[in-house]
């Protein structure tokens, strides 16, 4: 009867997983749709400048996979963004904020699975900070993310989610 039960709970666990990867992966294709500019509730330019100014130094993430508050915070801090200086001029900082902003988790265009496990005061500055990224990604946790070819970072989205950004 126990071992019914432990299998009960692991094929609702798996579910769970499969249901949450499911999401993240159509967040990621409805994303890579609003950087192209299709579908897009933000004009055009909000949309190219946020992928040629974040795009020049890396992928563009997704900004409904964090709640306003950590892109406030991201954007608050970009004299020193992960080890670099990533120097904006005022208008442009003001821009791309209010692009992230608007398409936070928490906003009506975001998605408020990415919130899931998180406290209302929780700000995470990185995706794989955030209780649903390590709940789905748990293996890359285990085997210590940069083992893998071509993963060189927990960030380096694109190495196992092929096909969810745009050929340049």
């Amino acid at each position: 009867m126990m071992g019914g039960l432990r299998n009960s709970g692991m094929r609702i666990s798996i579910a769970l997983i499969v249901i949450s990867v499911s999401i993240m992966v159509l967040a990621l294709q409805r994303s890579n749709q609003v950087y192209a500019g299709q579908s897009s509730p933000e004009p055009a330019s909000a949309v190219q400048l946020v992928n040629s100014e974040c795009g020049a130094c890396h992928m563009v993430y997704p900004p409904q996979f964090l709640p306003a508050r950590s892109w406030r915070a991201i954007m608050a801090g970009l004299n020193k963004h992960f080890g670099e200086i990533a120097s904006l001029d005022a208008a442009t900082a003001r821009r791309i904020e209010d692009f992230l902003m608007s398409n936070a988790a928490d906003t009506v265009n975001g998605e408020a699975e990415f919130l899931r496990g998180l406290g209302p005061t929780d700000t995470p500055l990185r995706i794989t900070d955030t209780p649903l990224w390590r709940a789905i990604h748990p293996k890359l946790l285990r085997s210590g993310v940069g083992t893998g070819p071509g993963i060189r970072s927990a960030a380096n989205c694109m190495s196992c989610h092929k096909g969810t950004e745009e050929d340049d």
